[in-house]
């Protein structure tokens, strides 16, 4: 039975590592190895990852310095046939392991993802049933495909949460590690690689939980500091370039187009210097990006009447007089 290496970068998270780790020692698949590394919390997430501790879970501290650095300690000290990582606050079903092995034995190198729940902090996931994905993600032997569709090439773009994947060590060693300078999308970076560098895309049983949280408490919705955007900004760069070694079909250039102008809409109006950019970007495509929903229906008529620069004013706007009780 090959071994299954899980990998939890932790900071911060004693209301939720409990959860987290019952639901990774419960595993279905009994040969598991499990590093939870903190990275400097100041809570009691150390303490209680401790109790935890067995021949198969180890709890590693190091200081501050992001969840990639983290991953990559776990990685270095991994010896599984098989990856999971999987974030501090997020949880799988006891079977997700056992089911995507079962899958990915017959496969070969493929990447596997399991159906996600994405649910709301105090939600009970568990009365909640997966997103309907399979527009997006399904049996795919073409990786390049795969990224342009999930990118948004043929339309609505779409996502798989970290916590999704199962990914064979043979993949990771040919990819090497986590992009430590990235602030945000670094498993958006990662995982584009690791794609890449498979056969394909498997899809399997098994349930991945996404915790998210009201008021963006996820650093994926962080994107009102510069740093943050600088990331996003040279994560989809890299995405880009390795896409473009592959492919310049009409899909691909249709899903930066996309993907480009999220980031200049988030960088609006604070960072003219990067809307510029990506705005330049979205031009030489040579597609018009598929717009994001902003708002409600009256920002919604304003980005077709005005223009999205005018929307992303009047949501501003309507953001900042509930918060002041409109005053």
């Amino acid at each position: 039975m090959p071994l299954v290496s899980i990998i939890i970068p932790a900071y911060n998270a004693e209301r939720f590592i409990r959860e987290t780790l019952d639901s990774v020692v419960n595993q279905t698949w009994p040969e598991i190895e499990v590093f939870v590394v903190d990275d400097g919390s100041r809570d009691k997430t150390v303490e209680i990852a401790r109790t935890y501790e067995s021949e198969k879970l180890q709890v590693f501290t190091q200081k501050n310095q992001g969840a990639c650095v983290a991953r990559n300690k776990g990685l270095s000290m991994s010896k599984g046939k098989y990856l999971q990582f999987l974030d501090a606050d997020d949880v799988i079903s006891l079977d997700k392991i056992e089911k995507q092995v079962q899958v990915l034995e017959n496969a070969g190198d493929f990447m596997a993802i399991s159906p996600s729940v994405h649910f709301m902090d105090g939600e009970n996931y568990m009365t909640m049933s997966p997103r309907e994905e399979s527009a997006w993600i399904f049996d795919n032997d073409d990786p390049v495909d795969f990224l342009v569709r999930l990118y948004g090439g043929y339309g609505e773009r779409w996502m798989v949460q970290t916590s999704a994947w199962l990914t064979p060590a043979s993949i990771a060693k040919k990819i090497g590690p986590w992009d430590e300078t990235l602030l945000l999308d670094q498993d958006g970076e990662y995982f584009a690689r690791a794609v890449l560098a498979s056969k394909g895309i498997r899809t399997t049983g098994g349930i991945n939980y996404y915790r998210r949280f009201v008021g963006g408490g996820n650093i994926s919705s962080k994107y009102n500091k510069r740093e943050n955007l600088e990331s996003a900004f040279h994560a989809l760069n890299c995405k880009a370039a390795y896409l473009a070694e592959k492919t310049n079909s009409e899909q691909y250039r249709q899903a930066m187009a996309t993907l480009y102008l999220e980031i200049a809409i988030n960088a609006y109006p604070m960072y003219p210097d990067m809307v510029h950019k990506c705005e330049e970007i979205i031009r030489k495509t040579g597609k018009k990006p598929a717009f994001p929903v902003m708002g409600g229906s009256i920002v919604e008529l304003t980005r077709k009447t005005l223009g999205w620069k005018a929307a992303k004013k009047l949501r501003h706007t309507i953001h900042k007089l509930r918060g002041s009780g409109g005053k």
